[in-house]
């Protein structure tokens, strides 16, 4: 069963391998991911959202990247890092949107 729905933006390359990943990680079938609008509005490229489906809560950041640790198994072991700040800078720019080609795949 689904518990978290990842918004991505359709155009993103980067972000549409990075969903790739997590379903190969997703062994317990939690997680889903879309390119529809966002229940926070319209995405730019390299910004994701995931939506927590039992609660309704949309989270973006850290808060987000911490949601998707916990329902997928692999990740578990790097939940504990997200507390460091330099990792939550890291992740923040990350998954927080691209500047110009930052999108691209080589």
């Amino acid at each position: 069963m689904k518990r978290i729905r990842l918004y991505r933006h359709p155009e993103c390359q980067r972000c549409a391998g990075y969903a790739r990943m997590h379903h190969r990680f997703d062994w317990l079938d939690r997680f889903e991911d879309s390119t529809e609008e966002s229940p926070t509005g319209p995405l730019s490229l390299g910004e994701i959202a995931v939506l927590d489906l039992s609660t309704g809560v949309t989270l973006k950041g850290t808060e987000c990247f911490r949601l998707l640790c916990r329902n997928i198994p692999a990740y578990w072991l790097f939940l504990p890092l997200t507390y460091l700040p330099f990792v939550r800078r890291r992740i923040e720019s990350d998954i927080g949107g691209c500047l110009d080609e930052a999108c691209s795949l080589p």
